[in-house]
């Protein structure tokens, strides 16, 4: 094919792309609920580290999300299999109750029970994503992926009503009335006040761009663009007020910083994606918002690789950053993908990719965080 010709489709296929964001109804619901944090029951500091697959015994395990039921269960998922983006990757399930240990992980998707769900060919599967409705029913997003890698990958769910041991037959969650290539999940959804979901999405064909999946609570999806083009993917969604929030960015320039973007209504409308002080290799972040206008994220400190996993906090809704803490620290080594979560006992969560082989939780509370900051990193 002549490169104009090549060119010219690009370029139509992402204005059709575009079109289809663009021509979505703009009756979203607007309002944030997690506006404020759990109260902690804890007030000496705690802090306690544990795997949450502990001799899978697989090449290859990553991206875990955590869920927390209203009868306190703990749940999570994540993919492995022998490499990214191979037929033979999986989708795990495992949950711990109050006091208890993680259960042994289960397979609650193959690449071959997506295609006889979707009736349509499925090469692999990636990220996956769990929501905990207040009437204990739990969602799983997930990715397949329909032809080569992420580009190609198309966006599912399935529901389970009895804490994740069944599930319902998957289905395609179709984005856009043109193109619907290329819908990711990683990062925490939001509730909204009218019993629904804000969910981070992301694409990556023909470019990065971060999106929204706004899910009301009769299932009706609609999706909303942050921004677009080669600089910013994977959201991480921070609530500041019922309608303002802020996302942190994963950063593709050279400039290796994580980047912001900020809504003072509803997520109708963004700021221009802005470079903060934190930086960013590259690689998946995960805020929480704590009350008070602060805000904490987990994240690599480096620009060059992932082998530091650290915490730091804004006092002032993410103008200005301090850091915390570096977590593990190991030249060489792998410590991707942090996942923050806050449990209804005021807990704070900290799940992320161990080595590519192992995935594990670091638990904290507030008590701890603050002798953190007594000592931080920053002035």
């Amino acid at each position: 094919m002549p490169v104009a010709l090549r060119a010219l489709l690009i370029v139509i296929l992402w204005v059709l792309c575009w079109v289809g964001i663009r021509s979505l109804p703009s009756d979203l619901p607007h309002r944030f609920a997690e506006t404020s944090s759990p109260q902690e029951k804890a007030v000496s500091p705690v802090f306690l580290t544990e795997a949450i697959n502990p001799d899978q015994g697989l090449p290859m395990v990553h991206v875990a999300a955590l869920a927390q039921t209203p009868d306190g269960i703990l749940h999570c998922v994540w993919y492995g299999g022998t490499a990214e983006c191979r037929p033979d990757v999986k989708i795990y399930f495992s949950q711990r109750e109050p006091g208890g240990r993680w259960t042994h992980p289960v397979t609650i998707m193959t690449r071959d029970q997506a295609e006889k769900d979707l009736d349509r060919p499925v090469q692999g599967l990636g990220n996956a994503l769990l929501i905990a409705d207040s009437d204990g029913t739990l969602r799983l997003l997930f990715v397949t992926i329909a032809m080569g890698k992420w580009s190609g990958s198309q966006l599912n769910s399935c529901v389970s009503k009895d804490g994740g041991f069944t599930w319902s037959r998957a289905e395609h969650l179709t984005l856009s009335p043109f193109f619907n290539f290329s819908e990711l999940v990683r990062n925490r959804a939001v509730p909204l006040h009218d019993g629904g979901w804000c969910v981070p999405i992301y694409q990556e064909f023909l470019g990065k761009f971060a999106e929204l999946l706004w899910l009301s609570k009769d299932g009706v999806w609609r999706k909303s663009r942050i921004a677009g083009g080669c600089s910013v993917f994977q959201p991480s969604l921070v609530p500041t007020g019922e309608e303002s929030a802020l996302v942190l960015l994963r950063d593709y320039t050279t400039a290796r910083k994580i980047q912001l973007s900020s809504t003072y209504d509803g997520g109708r409308e963004w700021s221009p994606a802005s470079l903060t002080t934190l930086p960013n290799p590259d690689a998946g972040i995960s805020g929480l918002p704590l009350g008070n206008n602060r805000i904490l994220v987990a994240y690599n400190d480096s620009t060059k690789d992932r082998s530091d996993l650290s915490l730091a906090l804004s006092r002032d809704g993410g103008g200005s950053w301090s850091r915390l803490v570096s977590l593990l620290h190991e030249e060489g080594a792998s410590f991707a993908y942090p996942y923050l979560f806050r449990t209804s006992d005021g807990m704070i969560h900290l799940a992320y990719t161990w080595k590519s082989r192992e995935l594990r939780l670091i638990t904290f509370n507030e008590a701890w965080l603050n002798d953190q900051a007594a000592h931080s990193l920053d002035p």
